[in-house]
Parts: C-alpha cells; structure tokens; sequence
C-alpha cells in the first residue's frame, strides 16, 4: 500500500465544504424525511459530504445549494437503502419521489414538506400510527410487530400497507394545497 499525498481542495471544494457544513443540520433533515434511523441517516450524510466533496466543481456559485446538496443527498439515500438487504425503515420510492417533487427550492419548501408528512401521521388512526412508529422508527419487521399487537404478521403487513397508501395520498392533497 503506498501513502499518496493528499492535494488541498481548490478554494472552490473548500467554499462547497463550508456551505454543507452550514447547511447539514438541514440536509440531516432531508435525509431522516426519507431513512428515519439516526445513525444511518448520520452515515449517509458523512457519504453526502464526500460526494460533494468529490463533485464539488459540478455545482456553480451562485445557483441553490441546499437544492444541489439535497439532491445529491436523495441519490445516496435511495443508494443505502438498496444496497441493504432489509428494507427496514424505507418509505417506498415513490414517497420519496413526492416529498422530492421538483426540488426543494429552499429550507422552507424542505420544512414545509416535513410538515406535511408530520400533520399526515398525525391523522393516522392511532393503531396505524403505532404499526407506522414500530416499523419505520422501530426498525421492527411485521413478524415481530405482530405478536406486541395481537395480530398474524399478515394482518400487520395489509395495515401498514393501508397506511402507506393513506400517507402517500394525504402527502399529494397537503403539498398540492401549500405549493399552488
């Protein structure tokens, strides 16, 4: 193994660096929006710095930066989550691809889409809520959530399905409302 020395990043990488830095409380937002356990979400975005590290000269001074970052930051996510072979806490890509639609243009449009999804758990029926909080916070699989619920592990797999389709719905009518 040879030691090859390092070059210093140009002042462009470096002023690239610095604007994630200020941003990654918000790009660890985004990325929780789409993978909910903390330490792989804190993972992804220590991949995400380095992407961009690597890719800093493909984003241009003067353009949106959080919209780049966040865009760079899907991509590693949707990439973790289909390198594991479990699909723990993986809300399904077309989720992903609604809360994403067009980009965030900014920290508020972000926060507005993690409203919206907090105000459409919040009008899950509380078993659903607690099937949906067991799975995707939880990390538990429908074979273990079952037993705690008195249900079979099918059951448990038709409910959270329902669940995902009310969210996925509730998501299209609250962002169509807040974004026309």
């Amino acid at each position: 193994m040879t030691d090859e020395p390092s070059t210093p990043p140009d002042a462009h990488t470096l002023h690239v660096q610095q604007l994630f830095v200020r941003h990654q409380q918000a790009v660890l937002g985004y990325v929780l929006s789409i993978e909910p356990n903390l330490a792989d979400a804190q993972d992804i975005v220590q991949e995400v710095f380095l992407t961009v590290s690597r890719k800093a000269a493909t984003w241009t001074a003067g353009t949106d930066f959080l919209a780049w970052v966040c865009t760079v930051a899907r991509y590693e996510t949707l990439n973790f989550q289909r390198s594991r072979t479990r699909r723990v806490g993986r809300l399904d890509d077309d989720v992903v691809e609604l809360l994403h639609a067009g980009g965030p243009a900014d920290e508020a449009v972000l926060q507005r889409r993690l409203t919206a999804l907090q105000r459409c758990m919040g009008r899950l029926a509380p078993r659903a809520r607690e099937l949906v909080g067991r799975r995707y916070h939880g990390g538990q699989m429908p074979e273990q959530i079952a037993p705690a619920v008195g249900w079979t592990p099918n059951a448990v797999r038709v409910a959270l399905a329902r669940a995902r389709d009310f969210l996925r719905e509730c998501l299209e009518q609250q962002l169509s409302a807040t974004e026309s």
